[in-house]
């Protein structure tokens, strides 16, 4: 979801705005204005999601993150044909634990 303001490719930005109004017709308003206003913040330098910033700046726990996150994954996986694998899920939740 990480939007670099350096593009200029309409079809593109069309369609991240597409999957924005998704996101905030299906609840997320709050989590999806919270990433474009704090971007610098919520996103590192290479465009990878900074979960401490984001949750910080939410006023968040970690797990509620994970859930709004998981929710738009399966949310937009309909229109991307993204299938959300548990075993993923469970393997990442094993790996924070060593």
């Amino acid at each position: 979801m990480y939007m670099n303001n350096k593009s200029t490719d309409p079809v593109r930005t069309l369609e991240m705005l597409e999957i924005i109004e998704k996101l905030k017709a299906n609840g997320y308003t709050k989590l999806v204005e919270c990433l474009l206003d704090h971007e610098s913040d919520c996103y590192t330098k290479k465009g990878r999601l900074n979960k401490s910033a984001t949750t910080r700046k939410m006023g968040w726990k970690s797990k509620q993150l994970e859930d709004a996150l998981l929710g738009m994954r399966e949310l937009l996986g309909v229109d991307f044909g993204i299938e959300i694998d548990e075993d993923e899920e469970d393997e990442d939740e094993e790996s924070k634990k060593d």
